[in-house]
């Protein structure tokens, strides 16, 4: 039976929905990207306090001037005795191997993760977790996990980064043009409304729909992620409790790429 795993925004709502998940995914400040919140380590401690599964997420990409501050605070996670990193820079592969570190490493590239032959390698060199890109169709996910060992994260509700980037688009768009609103957090694109948001870390643009997949059957999966960004949190609550009594919550249904092969051609 698949796990639940909540991508959480604040401790109050880690304490609001802990009897509806299995695990919590928290990302990490200054280390994570294409999330509305972080947290720092004190913060993970508390989350801790409420004995669910813990997984940190570092997935920006690391640069030679902060790898002493990784490797500082690879150690400090390794003290929590958590469940694992979810990680995108192989820095952290190198880092555990380096200071031969226990927690385990979840490998999440995004849009790299996409078939069991490169989860295979990573699960070899003792990465025992796979993080699922969003893009793969529902055959293509479980040809993934009949033919490896390695449990998979799969994310099935809430609204899926389509890019980053390092630039601050929406800060430097306001200022090429004079424009006084700081606080846009969306775009409109042939009649579509994109979320975005702009931190210190770059920019993210986020599908114009709401992920509601949870009543697809990816029961073999080992977690269902369930993303709290831009979703209320009384509404994200009553969509793990219709989830756990296995009852279709009130969002639309929509499945993404579950069942629509990603094909893209350059016109």
């Amino acid at each position: 039976m698949s796990k639940v795993a909540a991508i959480i925004n604040n401790i109050d709502e880690a304490k609001n929905i802990q009897n509806y998940i299995d695990a919590y995914l928290v990302p990490l400040k200054d280390l994570s990207i294409n999330y509305i919140h972080t947290f720092i380590l004190e913060e993970i401690i508390e989350i801790k306090k409420l004995n669910k599964e813990i997984f940190v997420i570092i997935n920006k990409n690391i640069h030679n001037n902060e790898l002493n501050n990784l490797e500082k605070t690879l150690k400090e996670i390794e003290k929590l005795n958590i469940n694992g990193i979810i990680f995108y820079d192989i820095a952290l592969v190198n880092l555990k191997q380096k200071l031969n570190l226990k927690t385990p490493l979840v490998w999440n590239q995004e849009h790299l993760t996409t078939n069991y032959g490169t989860v295979n390698y990573w699960y070899n060199k003792g990465i025992e977790y796979a993080y699922l890109s969003s893009e793969l169709t529902k055959r293509e996910i479980d040809e993934i996990k009949n033919n490896t060992k390695a449990k998979l994260f799969v994310n099935v509700f809430g609204y899926i980064p389509m890019f980053t980037s390092r630039r601050h688009l929406v800060k430097n768009y306001l200022d090429t043009f004079n424009l006084k609103s700081k606080n846009q957090n969306s775009i409109r694109k042939e009649g579509k409304t994109y979320p975005i948001s702009d931190t210190d870390l770059g920019t993210t643009v986020y599908s114009n729909y709401i992920l509601n997949a949870t009543s697809v059957d990816l029961k073999n999966i080992d977690y269902l992620v369930f993303n709290s960004n831009f979703i209320d949190e009384k509404d994200f609550k009553e969509v793990l409790k219709k989830h756990k009594d296995k009852k279709e919550n009130k969002f639309p249904i929509e499945t993404g790429f579950l069942y629509s092969e990603t094909i893209y051609k350059v016109k």
